[in-house]
């Protein structure tokens, strides 16, 4: 629970600094920043760890794979943050979670009652607070809607199967790979678009190390949770960053919120109680 409360934390604090950046920079670049932060101090950290290398192939290969599946995924929604309302598209990709739970389900996980109580709830508040069409009266558009539906799909998966590789490769390392992939992906698309990388300045930089270090903060986090715990139930909780998002986009952006939207956070949090119980 604590390490899931940890990840969601981090994501959601992560997500609104993402917003800042991309709104800043556009997608591209802030996704190659940040993915070049990451990669510098978590390799860094790897190097003083002399960690055990894993020789199994068939790891690194999934490694690999589910890490070009998560960069879709984080393109996308990085897309659906820049152009949509952040209130609306971040807990829409918060639903990551019903992906993981299904997959998880399907491949044998079985979880106790009063968890999958939890889960329930948790999915249904975030449900709840998706379905607000208005926001303080403005009509809300569908910019970034369908970004953000299909990055959850791809983020969901991705947090199913990295529960396969990091008893291979530990807790750090599938991290670290995953932000060496997604930093030549995004730069191979940027060559591809012919895009210029903007100046930045310091205080696009500083959004910049801030959003890496939450982030990758959040993805060792979850990793920890669901090496000790079920992924369903991890996974669930850090689904919880959604809420810290939209209350972090009422109070910084005046992104005002619904009566739904208060009603899902309440269901959210219920959630939260009857998993931890």
């Amino acid at each position: 629970m604590i390490f899931g409360l940890i990840a969601a934390l981090c994501f959601g604090f992560s997500d609104f600094m993402v917003t800042q950046a991309t709104r800043k920079v556009q997608t591209l670049p802030a996704l190659l920043g940040i993915q070049f932060i990451s990669s510098l101090l978590l390799g860094g950290y790897v190097l003083t760890q002399s960690p055990h290398i894993s020789q199994n192939a068939m790891a690194w290969m999934g490694i690999a794979g589910i890490s070009l599946i998560n960069f879709v995924g984080t393109l996308l929604l990085y897309r659906a943050f820049e152009k949509g309302t952040l209130s609306i598209v971040s807990p829409i990709g918060s639903g990551f979670a019903v992906v993981t739970a299904i997959l998880a389900f399907a491949s044998g996980e079985r979880l106790p009652f009063n968890t999958i109580i939890g889960v329930i709830l948790l999915i249904i508040g975030v449900l709840t607070v998706t379905r607000s069409s208005k926001s303080a009266g403005q009509q809300v558009t569908l910019s970034g809607i369908p970004e953000a539906i299909i990055a959850s799909i791809c983020i969901g998966f991705y947090f199913w199967a990295i529960g396969y590789v990091t008893p291979q490769l530990g807790v750090t390392l599938p991290v670290l790979v995953t932000r060496i992939i997604q930093f030549f992906c995004a730069f191979t698309l940027l060559r591809v678009k012919r895009i210029q990388l903007p100046r930045i300045g310091l205080s696009t930089g500083l959004i910049l190390v801030v959003a890496a270090l939450l982030d990758t903060g959040a993805l060792l986090s979850f990793n920890m949770g669901q090496t000790i715990d079920y992924t369903t139930s991890t996974t669930a909780l850090t689904s919880l960053y959604s809420v810290v998002t939209i209350l972090m986009a009422g109070w910084i952006l005046k992104e005002k919120l619904m009566k739904s939207q208060w009603t899902g956070i309440g269901i959210i949090l219920l959630g939260v109680i009857i998993v931890s119980i």
